[in-house]
């Protein structure tokens, strides 16, 4: 098996004379989880579409590399034939993957679905379980899952975060799309963000840290960055360290042994890799 679970070279998707996405290239390794992340309108849904195969790209291609000729996918939302019951349903979907309806049956019944009850009496937070329920089943080897987390209240909403805890703890590989960053922080190893229908940004979550400190004079800057990997921003008052968790006192040793105050150390998240990106973004285009 590839050490990819899905690539994408060059995807564009254009409706009419409207250009949704341009040059996407993307590659999603074995058990990576891939956080999506982009304001509305970025063309997020419209990517995930293609590399689900529900929409067929303008250029570009888009390659499964699993042992499993199926994914797990997620809409953000979607309807089910309001007439039958969740059994039914899950049992409707375990026929096509050609799989066991037990192990969905016993999931929605962890998650307290009926099993007896129509699907159009579920609430919009039950329909989203019964979502995860359809998209685990035949346990694929990768999953698209598209705001998993949006509309449920907070007890449904760690129970949808630790099921796609479980599905990582599998090696599963996911692309998982969501305003929520704390959610990504907490499973995502790889983080894309989208801009106007590309991506301005597709790297792994590397550990880093901001320090904050009083003025470094460029002599200190450069006696300490000669053992740590340290960036000063145009202040002098903040460092971004790329070093390891057990470094940071060593960090901190240097800086103090040169009489350097230091106010604050904040360890990194997706949050501060957002922001980060988005106001190097704005300084570009100014």
């Amino acid at each position: 098996m590839s050490q990819y679970a899905l690539q994408a070279h060059s995807l564009s998707k254009s409706f009419g004379k409207t250009e949704i996405l341009h040059g996407i290239d993307l590659a999603v390794g074995q058990g990576e989880v891939y956080g999506l992340i982009g304001e509305n309108g970025a063309g997020k849904t419209t990517l995930l579409r293609l590399l689900s195969g529900l929409m067929k790209p303008t250029e570009g291609t888009v390659i499964l590399q699993t042992s499993k000729s199926f994914i797990g996918y997620m809409p953000q939302s979607c309807r089910f034939d309001d007439s039958t019951t969740v059994i039914d349903t899950i049992r409707f979907f375990a026929r096509l993957r050609k799989a066991d309806a037990k192990a969905g049956v016993s999931l929605g019944e962890k998650l307290k679905l009926t099993m007896d009850k129509k699907v159009r009496h579920l609430s919009p937070g039950q329909q989203k379980k019964l979502q995860m329920v359809i998209a685990m089943t035949g346990e694929p080897d990768l999953y698209i899952l598209d705001e998993p987390t949006a509309g449920l209240d907070p007890n449904a909403a760690f129970e949808m975060k630790s099921i796609i805890k479980g599905i990582q703890d599998k090696g599963k590989s996911i692309i998982i799309s969501s305003h929520i960053l704390g959610d990504m922080d907490e499973i995502c190893t790889n983080i894309a963000i989208m801009e106007h229908g590309q991506l301005t940004y597709n790297n792994e979550i590397e550990s880093f840290y901001i320090i904050r400190t009083s003025a470094i004079p460029m002599p200190v800057f450069q006696k300490v960055s000669s053992d740590f990997q340290i960036a000063l921003d145009e202040t002098g008052t903040i460092t971004t360290a790329k070093i390891k968790r057990e470094q940071v006192p060593q960090l901190i040793l240097a800086l103090t042994l040169q009489k350097i105050a230091i106010y604050e150390v904040i360890a990194s998240n997706v949050k501060n890799i957002v922001q980060e990106q988005l106001h190097l973004g704005r300084c570009q285009d100014d």
